[in-house]
């Protein structure tokens, strides 16, 4: 479950949600890459099909990209915001650097290569 902080709900605009998104890290190979946050106008991001629904509370105020949607489902997940020099700057306690290799990508083996890699 994604739960928003009360400031985080304060800052949130009417009809913007929050978007777990996906930022591609390599060029080669679309899932090495992270999730990060930004918000988006319910009538757009609602319309997107590549986003999905989160639970979230409050209800309906989260969607996430295919990528990042793995990274959320079954953790609790705080979704805070803070001003600085007049700008909003919504962060989680999402773990830094989580899938910065690769979920998807494979372990390297040295099994037959005498401990070289």
């Amino acid at each position: 479950m994604i739960r928003l902080t009360d400031r985080a709900r304060a800052a949130l605009r009417d009809g913007e949600m929050i978007v777990f998104d996906w930022a591609a890290l390599g060029v080669c190979c679309g899932c090495t890459g992270h999730p990060w946050l930004r918000t988006a106008p319910r009538a757009v991001a609602l319309r997107s099909r590549r986003l999905r629904p989160v639970a979230a509370d409050p209800a309906g105020s989260v969607l996430a990209h295919p990528r990042a949607y793995p990274d959320l489902v079954g953790r609790d997940v705080v979704v805070d915001c803070r001003h600085r020099f007049g700008f909003r700057r919504f962060s989680s306690d999402l773990p830094q650097g989580l899938d910065l290799t690769g979920r998807h990508a494979r372990p390297v083996s040295t099994a037959g290569s005498g401990g070289r890699v």
